[in-house]
């Protein structure tokens, strides 16, 4: 005769129906959950299981007491209860078979089931990451490789998956996933960038942390000046602009400005001049050089004439200066000196003579003009007379020259003639006679002086 029955009743009715050791019997043992034997009995120990679930510490282990999967097994007597697996550890996450023996004393009677231990794990791995870091930009780069930037990261039963994840200035996800992996190495743009490592265990617990890398740019621009030559203009100035002295300046992060001082000339910056060149890159780092700016003035003077008329002196002679043929020569940086061809004139000179005016500036540069130098005789002879005596001729007649009644009759540039008005004399001039004479220089300037001539 087959039976079932609830084991908090099976005691009882065991004894109640009489059968102690011989009579085979069915009992399907129930609980408010599972079913999780059925057999026969012939003895009085009886085993009853129950499915647990336990959770690993943080050292990764667990033990449950040699009846944590007891689910009512009864006996005749005191129950002894022994679990044939009671401590587990990481390596048994997930469903455990075990085997739980129940004996009672009173008979040593025994009985068995088997049960799950399922093992969880619930801890969250911790990771910690190095603190916040400032670094310099390497050498001619705007960018920094940076490391030592692992993570330290802990679980109880050991971490299977990390990864790492760059956002801002640089953005970049860890080409791996291993315990081991870091972001140590890698190539960090300028700027804040962060951080953040993930990591998993290998029940699936995660845990993060984050941390940033600042790269700043404190390298300052590579400056390289060269030397140039500039021409002034007709007004006398030049300007020249930081790309004429730059000679290739570079910066690994860019460059934000050229300034160079001085930056503008004039006539008294002929010749070589220290300039200053002056560059700063896009993070406000700066450098300077020095470069020379020769200043030319290439611009030759305007030369100007005016004609002129001088006359000679009474030595027959004339002079002129530069200052008086020039008619208002100019130049952009200044005149240093005025030259004329000639400027000494002498009778030989009479009429027009053409001279050269040439003006000379500051830096050396020549022009030059002609002007015609109109020389004139202007001044009289003079005639200086004397008186003669004559005497008549057989014939009644007497003949005189200019030479004569001139007494050293002179002129400055030379006598070109001389005449008188009476030559010739008779009878009828004898006694004192009143005679002109002429003297006419080379130029037709003539003057005049009376002599008298006694005729006898």
């Amino acid at each position: 005769m087959k039976q079932t029955y609830l084991f908090i009743s099976l005691f009882l009715i065991v004894l109640s129906l009489g059968f102690a050791s011989n009579s085979e019997i069915v009992f399907n043992t129930t609980d408010n959950s599972e079913i999780v034997s059925e057999k026969n009995y012939d003895y009085v120990a009886v085993a009853n299981c129950q499915n647990i679930v336990v959770q690993l510490n943080a050292s990764g282990t667990v033990s449950i007491a040699e009846d944590a999967v007891n689910n009512g097994s009864i006996g005749t007597g005191v129950l002894t209860f022994d679990t044939d697996v009671t401590s587990f550890t990481c390596s048994d996450i997930g469903d455990n078979t075990v085997t739980l023996t129940v004996t009672d004393t009173s008979d040593g009677s025994t009985d068995s089931c088997t049960a799950t231990v399922t093992v969880e794990d619930n801890i969250s791995p911790t990771v910690s990451c190095p603190g916040n870091i400032t670094v310099n930009t390497d050498p001619g780069s705007c960018t920094a490789v940076v490391n030592g930037l692992g993570p330290t990261n802990n679980d109880n039963c050991g971490v299977v998956l990390r990864t790492w994840t760059l956002s801002g200035a640089t953005t970049r996800t860890s080409p791996g996933s291993g315990p081991g992996v870091s972001a140590s190495g890698q190539v960090f743009n300028l700027g804040v960038t962060t951080v953040t490592y993930y990591v998993e265990d290998a029940a699936g617990n995660s845990g993060t942390c984050s941390m940033t890398v600042t790269v700043v740019d404190n390298e300052a621009p590579n400056v390289i000046c060269q030397d140039i030559t500039i021409q002034l203009d007709n007004s006398g100035n030049a300007a020249i602009i930081s790309g004429d002295v730059d000679g290739g300046s570079t910066d690994a992060c860019g460059i934000a400005s050229f300034t160079v001082t001085p930056s503008s000339f004039t006539c008294a910056d002929v010749g070589n001049n220290n300039v200053t060149l002056t560059v700063t890159d896009n993070n406000g780092n700066s450098a300077n050089c020095n470069a020379i700016v020769t200043v030319q003035d290439n611009t030759s003077p305007d030369a100007k004439c005016t004609n002129l008329t001088i006359q000679l002196d009474a030595s027959g002679n004339a002079s002129v200066t530069a200052a008086q043929v020039d008619d208002g020569s100019s130049d952009n940086c200044g005149i240093a000196s005025l030259s004329l061809s000639q400027t000494a004139f002498t009778c030989a000179d009479v009429g027009n003579n053409t001279v050269t005016l040439t003006v000379t500036d500051d830096s050396g540069n020549t022009d030059s003009c002609n002007a015609t130098i109109t020389v004139q005789d202007n001044i009289d002879p003079t005639v200086l007379c004397q008186n003669i005596t004559v005497q008549l001729n057989a014939s009644g007649n007497a003949t005189i020259t200019a030479a004569q009644i001139d007494n050293g009759s002179n002129d400055n540039c030379g006598i070109a003639s001389m005449t008188i008005n009476k030559t010739v004399f008779d009878c009828g001039d004898i006694g004192p006679n009143n005679v002109t004479l002429t003297v006419t220089d080379v130029n037709g300037n003539n003057d005049t002086c009376l002599a008298i001539v006694t005729v006898q």
